[in-house]
């Protein structure tokens, strides 16, 4: 809470009833805490993984050459205008997914590596997961681990289904929850009291924040009026997005309900839905919340049909026929992407942006719909804190160590962990840095 003193911490948080909310960084801060010249001045480097199930379109997936002359494939076109600050790797792999042929096998170890049990639920903590449990103290909360769709119940050839659904793991045995209700997932961000939800977040801390403005350069008071303004628009939408699902979009089987009405709205349209929780991850890192997150969009096997991007089958099924409607949906992925990396681009950290300030990596399961796991498509975005250097492709098939183990061994070491081994690797891939 603020005090009349003239000395602030970077974790400054605003309070109000029922609300906690942290402060994004803010030079007028550190400044007047007198770490100007401490590392901790500095603005934090976030880690961001996203992912999409069953791979892309087989012909379509590439990208060559470097910098300004970069060249993309069509899947990667949305993605155009953030080529010179894009890493695409090919030829990486985790060889325990591919002692399995089907989509929950191939998905289960997708951040660790480890071996998957198909008698019971077994495989490994994930490394975002390492990272909350080491790390994820210097924040209000370890990781934020979000979903657009829910998880896959039952059996496939009597293997478990969750594996389908999780890329997150916290432990050998349980998956990370995964929050799907943007409500919730905002909630997790601002609120300590989930009781008080008739009062805006914004509008409980007034009186913090009244007191904060008052000693806040010119500049740091516009990026703090943005920030205010935009928690207060995404938790207009939040509330929007109930009622418009139940007013219209779709037409209920049942004269009156048979179940209660969720108390937390989801968009009823996907593009909707994932731009906010898209939203959610970046004010999450904002207010520096939490440095660590992963958002998986769909899972491996979805069923979901993108009418949205022209589709008329189900994702699983245009995974594997591969029509011409697929490169759109795989577009649509990109587009969530780009979209990230602009958001990010215009909020101003210091001398960076939180897009310099953040690494992102996109992954999926599979190179495409037809299993094939030896390979996996694979995009980094983003500065890391000035570590990564994008307009680069970077071919590891041919080479000695492909582990994506030796991957994560990097997104730790830029996220603030760094560890002799991970999972399968002992060693960082020749060339990322």
């Amino acid at each position: 809470m603020l005090t009349k003193s003239n000395s602030f911490s970077r974790r400054t948080l605003l309070r109000g009833i029922g609300v906690s909310m942290a402060l994004p960084w803010l030079e007028s801060l550190s400044f007047a805490a007198g770490e100007k010249t401490n590392a901790a001045a500095q603005p934090p480097t976030r880690t961001l993984v996203t992912f999409t199930g069953m791979g892309f379109h087989s012909q379509h997936w590439w990208a060559k050459g470097e910098g300004a002359g970069m060249e993309l494939g069509p899947c990667l076109k949305p993605l155009e205008p953030w080529k010179e600050r894009l890493v695409f790797l090919r030829g990486l792999w985790n060889e325990q997914a591919n002692k399995g042929a089907i989509h929950c096998m191939q998905t289960g170890n997708m951040l660790s590596g480890s071996p998957l049990s198909g008698a019971e639920v077994r495989t490994g903590v994930s490394f975002d997961q390492l990272m909350a449990q080491r790390i994820g103290d210097r924040t209000r909360i370890p990781s934020l681990v979000l979903g657009c769709e829910g998880p896959i119940p039952g059996l496939q050839d009597g293997l478990p289904l969750l594996y389908s659904s999780h890329i997150s793991w916290s432990t050998a045995v349980s998956p990370t929850w995964t929050e799907t209700r943007p409500a919730l997932a905002f909630d997790q961000l601002f609120r300590t009291d989930r009781n008080r939800g008739d009062r805006r977040v914004v509008d409980a801390v007034l009186e913090d924040a009244k007191s904060l403005r008052l000693r806040l350069s010119l500049s740091d008071r516009q990026r703090f009026e943005e920030y205010l303004g935009s928690v207060h628009e995404i938790e207009g939408r939040i509330k929007r997005a109930g009622k418009e699902r139940e007013a219209g979009g779709w037409t209920p089987s049942l004269a009156a309900p048979d179940r209660p009405r969720p108390a937390d709205g989801i968009p009823a349209e996907i593009p909707d839905y994932w731009k906010l929780m898209n939203d959610i991850v970046l004010l999450a890192f904002r207010t520096d919340t939490t440095r660590i997150a992963t958002l998986k969009y769909c899972n491996d096997g979805s069923a979901e049909t993108h009418t949205h991007c022209g589709a008329k089958d189900q994702h699983h099924q245009m995974s594997h026929t591969q029509p011409p409607e697929l490169v759109p949906l795989n577009q649509f992925f990109m587009a969530q992407l780009a979209y990230l990396c602009e958001r990010m681009s215009e909020v101003k950290e210091g001398d960076r942006s939180l897009l310099d300030n953040t690494s992102i990596m996109h992954c999926s399961s599979m190179l495409h719909g037809s299993h094939d796991a030896k390979q996996l498509p694979i995009i980094l975005l983003g500065g890391a804190g000035g570590r990564l250097r994008g307009g680069r492709v970077l071919d590891y098939l041919n080479s000695p160590n492909r582990r994506m183990c030796s991957l994560f061994l990097h997104l730790m070491d830029w996220g603030g962990l760094e560890l002799d081994q991970f999972g399968d690797s002992r060693e960082r891939l020749t060339g990322i840095c």
